[in-house]
């Protein structure tokens, strides 16, 4: 069964937060240290996601069966801020159907931006590869988090289907 992909409500707050920080536990904090554990559950509360949706340039759900399965949120156009997938959900397409319907949306609406950039956890370097995001750092320790930084140059997908007929 495949997702629905749909625009983020605020009312959509409290079952974000549940996924991101359930994903957040099972696959990201135990490579960071106690302090940023607790910033990033502070920083991915309901309450925080009730003014990140409508502020950001972007943010969208997944659901099936009217389950939350994932979320998609940039707080500015080149910039993915939360990307994460409930695990039994993994490897099914639904992290590519996010970020492409991102990236068609920045596209569209911000013609000016051609890199999108991230911090990713070690977990999830290989999916975000698989996404087109490359590595423009090592992995780095800030404030006891662990990541390396990534960019999709946008421009690049289009160049790699050639010219159009």
């Amino acid at each position: 069964m495949k997702a629905v992909i749909r625009t983020a409500k605020t009312t959509d707050a409290v079952a974000i937060a549940a996924l991101v920080q359930e994903s957040f536990n099972q696959f990201v904090a135990p490579e960071w240290e106690p302090q940023a554990r607790d910033a990033f559950m502070s920083q991915s509360s309901a309450e925080r996601f009730n003014v990140l949706i409508p502020e950001a340039a972007f943010a969208s759900v997944a659901e099936s069966s009217s389950e939350l399965v994932g979320v998609i949120l940039l707080p500015t156009p080149s910039l993915l801020g939360f990307l994460f997938v409930r695990a039994n959900w993994h490897r099914r397409g639904v992290a590519s159907q996010l970020w492409e319907a991102a990236r068609a949306h920045v596209e569209a609406r911000h013609p000016e931006v051609k890199t999108v950039e991230l911090n990713s956890s070690p977990y999830a370097v290989a999916a975000y590869q698989a996404l087109g995001f490359y590595p423009i750092s090592q992995p780095f320790r800030r404030g006891g988090s662990l990541a390396t930084r990534m960019a999709c140059w946008l421009p690049g997908q289009a160049l790699e289907r050639g010219p159009q007929a």
